[in-house]
Parts: C-alpha cells; sequence; structure tokens
C-alpha cells in the first residue's frame, strides 16, 4: 500500500453566490418562475449525468425553475428510472433555443461561474441554456445520495448485473472469505490523445495498475475480487488476464457496464466522467490515479479533494 503525504487543499464552496444576493422574480413563463434553465446535452454517458447532476443541484442550491429538454430527456429516459426533473412544460411547445440565453464556462474549462449568476437571478428574468459540459462536483456533492437515487439504472440491467456477479459467487471455493467487489473501470481510446492535447498528462498504466490492485488485495486478503470494464477490453485483458482475482465484464453496454461497476463495494478509477460515475454510485473507498497535468484538470486530485470527496484516495501513476 502505497503511504500518501497530507495535502492540504482549500475546500471549493458549494455555491459562489450567497442568498442575500439572490433576486428573486414574479414574472412567470408557462407557470415557470423565472429565470429557468435547462441544458443542452453534451457528451456521452458521464457528461450526460454531470450535466444533470449540476441541474439538479442548481435547483436544490437556488430554488431555481430547472427543465429537462426533450433532447435531454430522450437520451437518459431509457437508462435510469427516477429522475425528477421536470419537462419543458407541454404548453411551451418544442424548445426554441434563438429564444434562449446560452450560459457556459468562461475560461477555464471548470469555470462555470455564470451558470450561478443566472440561477441566483443576478442575469435577469431569462431563459438560459446551459452549453458545454457543466459537472460541477463542488456543487452536487452535497446531494450525493439524492443523485444515488436519482440514477437508478432500470431493473432489467439490475438484474443483468446481479446475475454476473452472482457467477462469479457461485464458482468461488466456498473456503475463501465472502468476497469484496472492487469495480475498475479502465478508460483509453480518444482520452489517449485527449488528456495530453489538453492537459498536458498522460493516462495511468501498469504500474498504477498495480498498486491499485495491491491496495485491495492487502486490505482485503483472499477477498478482493477485480470486476474490470473499460472502452478497450482488449487492452485490459493484456494488463490484467493473467489474474486469478479479475474478471471482466461480458461487454455490456455503457449503462449496463456502469450498472455493474456501481454495483460493487469499492473502485480503482482511472480518469474521465464516466468513470467518475461508476466509482461515484459505488460510494465506497475509490482509489484513483492521481494524474499530473500542466493545465486544470476537473478530474484531478485537486478537484476532489476541494470537492470534498473524502472517500477517494489518490496514488501516483509512475
Amino acid at each position: 500500500m502505497v503511504k500518501q503525504e497530507n495535502v492540504k487543499v482549500k475546500p471549493l464552496p458549494p455555491t459562489i453566490i450567497p442568498p442575500t444576493s439572490w433576486v428573486k422574480y414574479f414574472k412567470e413563463w408557462h407557470g415557470l418562475r423565472f429565470p429557468v434553465m435547462t441544458c443542452i446535452p453534451c457528451g456521452r454517458l458521464g457528461n450526460l449525468m454531470g450535466e444533470y447532476a449540476t441541474m439538479y443541484s442548481l435547483k436544490r442550491h437556488y430554488n431555481v425553475s430547472v427543465v429537462m429538454n426533450s433532447e435531454f430527456k430522450n437520451r437518459i429516459k431509457h437508462i435510469f428510472l427516477n429522475t425528477s426533473l421536470p419537462d419543458i412544460p407541454a404548453s411551451a411547445g418544442h424548445l426554441n433555443q434563438t429564444n434562449w440565453t446560452p450560459v457556459r464556462n468562461i475560461g477555464s474549462l471548470v469555470n462555470y461561474a455564470p451558470i450561478e449568476l443566472a440561477a441566483a437571478g443576478l442575469l435577469g428574468p431569462e431563459k438560459f441554456i446551459m452549453r458545454g459540459y457543466p459537472f460541477e462536483i463542488q456543487m452536487f456533492h452535497p446531494f450525493k445520495e439524492e443523485l444515488r437515487k436519482e440514477f437508478t439504472f432500470t431493473p432489467n440491467t439490475t438484474i443483468k448485473v446481479n446475475g454476473f456477479l452472482s457467477k462469479i459467487m457461485e464458482n468461488r471455493s466456498p473456503e475463501l472469505p465472502h468476497p469484496v467487489f472492487v469495480g475498475f473501470h479502465i478508460r483509453r481510446t480518444d482520452f489517449q490523445n485527449h488528456i495530453q492535447m489538453l492537459y498536458g498528462g498522460s493516462l495511468p498504466e501498469t504500474t498504477f495498475f498495480t498498486r491499485a490492485l495491491t491496495h485491495y488485495r492487502t486490505k482485503f486478503p483472499d477477498a478482493a475480487v477485480f470486476v474490470v470494464a473499460s472502452d478497450d477490453l482488449q487492452y485490459a485483458r493484456s494488463k490484467l488476464d493473467q489474474y486469478h482475482d479479475v474478471f471482466f465484464s461480458p461487454g455490456f453496454s455503457p449503462e449496463e457496464d456502469m450498472a455493474l461497476l456501481s454495483s460493487c463495494n469499492h473502485s480503482i478509477y482511472t480518469t474521465g466522467s464516466y468513470g467518475f460515475w461508476s466509482s461515484y454510485l459505488a460510494g465506497g473507498e475509490v482509489v484513483y490515479a492521481d494524474i499530473t497535468t500542466k493545465n486544470t484538470f476537473r478530474f484531478s486530485r485537486q478537484m476532489f479533494e476541494g470537492s470534498g470527496l473524502d472517500n477517494f484516495i489518490p496514488l501516483p501513476i509512475n
């Protein structure tokens, strides 16, 4: 197990605008008090969840009117059972983006201050549409348990995942202790160039994988069972196939792989939004790759510790 030096990181505020500065309006739009906010869905599943969680936290923090447009709803309705954000009122018809004021990040990728200005009423009684990839961990983390309920997978997905885990348990020697499942997501493919070109960093490889496996094997002797999913299973197998305590996803869909990983007791997380949610929803200890980058990176030690993710444990990648 690798011992980490204590690095004090100043916590990020859950919101940047105090209630004493909020502006409330009596003007309404189809029964919704202004301001009204929605979000253009950008990216794949992990990004969509970050965008939804950010909208959810804006509603909870600022008591602002937040709605899901049909495009957003259509992309997640078949995945999750309990999403509670309301739809755009039927009386409003289809979303016409030209009638909504865009708000997005400024400067740094992780600076989404304008969405909070809009939610607090400081940009006027308008309809705002969030663009980019809002993923405000420090804002939505106070509502972690609520979000875990929001992101409840469908029964069919849950049955498939439980069946896979049950088979692992059935084939396990009765002399061994009850398994402690550790979900392990390995992000590869397009992210290799993405993290290098945008942030000046590199993805974790064998050294980190070995450290992470050793961490849990030491913590749970003969009980740790690793369940691996990846966007490059061939690569994952080439690195981990020799271990008797490592099992690979049979190649589920992205949502089923996430349900599988989030059903585990603990997690190993390399990087990216998908791996973040797989680990975050699992709720146990998360060992993650402490990636050093030249530019501000959302999925970094600075951001995790600043957002108060106390169950996230950094391990060096080299």
